[in-house]
């Protein structure tokens, strides 16, 4: 029995989106088919740019996932269109040809620019060419090299379709449990026979055709040290928990954190703090997240690497230390109060 066929064990289920990319349309095609239980008709990736399926996935036989898989036309006439089908994507795969190895670093930059924080997976499709024999070839070039060290790029070796699904879960729990959004990257090497029992499968591979600069909304990540360095110097009254984390602690609220590395802030409700109800569904969701958007203004600032991501950041803190709530928006305060009100006080 394979884990798509496992019974149910938990109520509890994970629903994630998973955009799939690359030149090889009909590899991406046909990875869909095998692994989705519900899908719309494949025509829809001519249609509008995209196919979107459903996988039902149990992560070590107890850890029920739903993925919306969104299959995206990379080819040419629909390139402008792809990156509006990236947000909420908590894991990207692009299936590379071993004759076009170098669309890694141009998919890499343009993914980089649009999400902050995803698990981006290569999955190179070795049919003539060994992996060594790739490494050899492309990996040991500068800008290959350069990138794979810095982003700390794990690359394996992999012998089903299966394993791409199981390291997305394995990083999404973590993510859940510990809070840490780091962006994870894999490249794994995989056999065509392995992947595809369909010998009719082949390598055919578009060229990579760059979005359209005008729709390309790039995401500059924020320069953390530096905001660190001037929450310091200020002296704001927060903990700095770790590295990319710091609380504030608002006496007629509750607790808030902030992720320094893309400015989600999280909400522990002051009606669960003195809470011993450990059954409470309230207190087993908490934190919650609290969506506080930027307007329309840019900003300004005259700091060289201090740019609106930051003093937006800055911006939340102030306003959430501050014990006045007419510093709050309407639509904040609504979603403070009704993470606020105690279940139990309810019934």
């Amino acid at each position: 029995m394979s884990l798509l066929e496992t019974p149910l064990h938990d109520k509890f289920v994970l629903k994630k989106k998973i955009c799939v990319l690359g030149g090889t349309e009909n590899y991406k095609d046909e990875f869909q088919k095998k692994l989705s239980c519900n899908s719309l008709p494949i025509e829809n990736k001519r249609n509008i740019g995209v196919n979107i399926s459903k996988i039902e996935f149990f992560f070590k036989k107890n850890e029920k996932f739903e993925f919306l898989l969104w299959n995206i036309d990379c080819r040419q006439p629909r390139s402008y269109l792809r990156t509006i089908f990236y947000n909420g994507a908590e894991a990207i795969i692009i299936f590379i040809s071993e004759t076009k190895v170098d669309q890694i670093l141009e998919y890499f930059k343009e993914i980089q620019a649009q999400i902050s924080s995803v698990t981006i997976i290569f999955c190179i499709i070795l049919e003539k060419y060994t992996k060594e024999e790739i490494i050899n070839k492309y990996f040991k070039n500068f800008e290959f090299n350069r990138v794979i060290k810095s982003n700390k790029i794990q690359i394996n070796e992999i012998f089903e379709d299966l394993e791409i699904l199981n390291q997305i879960c394995s990083i999404s729990l973590k993510r859940t449990k510990y809070k840490e959004l780091e962006n994870n990257y894999f490249i794994d090497f995989i056999p065509l026979a392995l992947l595809f029992e369909d010998e009719d499968i082949r390598d055919v591979c578009n060229d990579y055709y760059e979005p359209e600069m005008r729709n390309l909304n790039i995401n500059i990540p924020i320069n953390t040290e530096l905001l660190i360095k001037y929450i310091l110097k200020l002296k704001i009254n927060v903990k700095l928990e770790s590295e990319n984390w710091i609380k504030i602690k608002n006496k007629k609220l509750g607790i808030f954190s902030i992720y320094l590395k893309n400015g989600n802030v999280y909400y522990y409700p002051k009606v669960c703090e003195k809470c011993k109800d450990q059954t409470c569904m309230k207190l087993k969701k908490s934190p919650f997240f609290i969506c506080i958007e930027s307007g329309e203004s840019t900003g300004w600032t005259n700091i060289n690497g201090f740019n609106q991501p930051e003093l937006l950041i800055l911006t939340k803190i102030f306003a959430l230390m501050e014990d006045n709530e007419n510093n709050l928006p309407q639509s904040v305060l609504k979603q403070i109060t009704s993470f606020n009100i105690c279940e139990k006080g309810r019934k």
